[in-house]
């Protein structure tokens, strides 16, 4: 085998490891961008502890510690969204009357299962929301 030949299939073989590695990890975002909010905002919590333990190199301890304060603050958080939501749900409805205005019936429908796939993450805010409550409600 010439070197040539060698050099060769040592670069293809290189660039398919890449090609590889690029594609499977696109893959990977893309599948993490789509399911991340199936966890709800249960999974946004975890994020942000996550994200704090791993930023700032959290101990367990200081994990048990912080943990109470971010599900507080993130409670907290939800709260003030719920008491403005009504606000929100107005506005919505108004800017999407404007938008369907401008688009055709397929882009209409397609706004409408947007739309749909909002309000059940909205349900799925508020639902969680009262059941925190629920449950820190009996804790204290």
């Amino acid at each position: 085998m010439s070197r040539v030949t060698l050099w060769s299939g040592l670069i293809v073989l290189f660039l398919a490891g890449t090609l590889t590695g690029v594609v499977g990890t696109s893959l990977y975002y893309q599948y993490e961008d789509e399911h991340r909010s199936d966890r709800g905002p249960a999974g946004r919590q975890e994020r942000i502890m996550k994200r704090l333990t791993q930023e700032l190199s959290l101990d367990p301890s200081q994990q048990a510690e912080i943990e109470p304060i971010v599900k507080r603050a993130h409670l907290e958080i939800l709260r003030v969204r719920v008491q403005h939501q009504p606000d929100i749900d107005r506005i919505l409805g108004l800017g999407m009357k404007e938008l369907k205005a401008k688009l055709s019936p397929e882009q209409r429908m397609k706004l409408d299962t947007l739309h749909a796939q909002l309000q059940r993450r909205w349900h799925m805010t508020r639902d969680y929301l009262q059941q925190a409550q629920d449950t820190m409600g009996r804790k204290e």
